[in-house]
């Protein structure tokens, strides 16, 4: 009679073990055969969110909220103005006219800007501008014109975010067409 009692009690025990290993294989090969998703540098960095069910890997997606309004241009002409007069000052020393340019200028143009030689610089006067041109749907990067003593002058500026510092991307003469 105790065998009796034991075997409903072992037949439970294995169909309740053949069902859960029976499960395990069943969702490793629905996982396996489901894609593994993509994902960037910079959205893997941010995939975590911010803990309020704000998810910034999909915000990094779309990019940056970068707008052109009144304080950029002022901002973007404040920048330029004051590189382009450090820039145009063939009589100061080399390593004092870096320094004081130096920071308004973007990472990549630095290494070019380094080895300039302030003295052949052909203006000292900046006698106006700057103009600002951009494309309509681009709020990020902006040229800006001048003319100085020797001749109209172009220069490129970039930001990264809305409240990110312009700078500097490039200096040189315009060339007559």
């Amino acid at each position: 009679m105790r065998r009796t009692a034991l075997a409903p009690a072992l037949l439970a025990t294995a169909a309740l073990l053949t069902a859960c290993a029976g499960t395990p294989a069943a969702q490793t090969t629905t996982t396996a055969a489901a894609p593994a998703p993509t994902i960037t540098a910079d959205a893997d960095a941010h995939s975590a969110g911010d803990g309020h069910g704000h998810d910034e890997a999909s915000e990094q997606y779309h990019g940056p909220n970068v707008t052109w309004d009144a304080a950029a241009e002022t901002r973007v002409k404040e920048t330029a103005a004051k590189a382009m007069v450090l820039f145009g000052r063939p009589s100061v020393e080399e390593k004092t006219w870096f320094k004081d340019l130096e920071p308004m200028l973007a990472t990549e143009y630095k290494e070019d800007a380094r080895y300039i030689d302030p003295a052949r610089v052909p203006f000292s006067t900046v006698t106006d501008g700057p103009a600002i041109t951009r494309e309509a749907q681009n709020p990020m990067t902006v040229t800006a014109s001048f003319d100085t003593n020797a001749g109209p002058w172009t220069m490129m500026l970039h930001r990264i975010g809305q409240d990110d510092p312009w700078l500097v991307t490039s200096i040189s003469p315009v060339t007559p067409q």
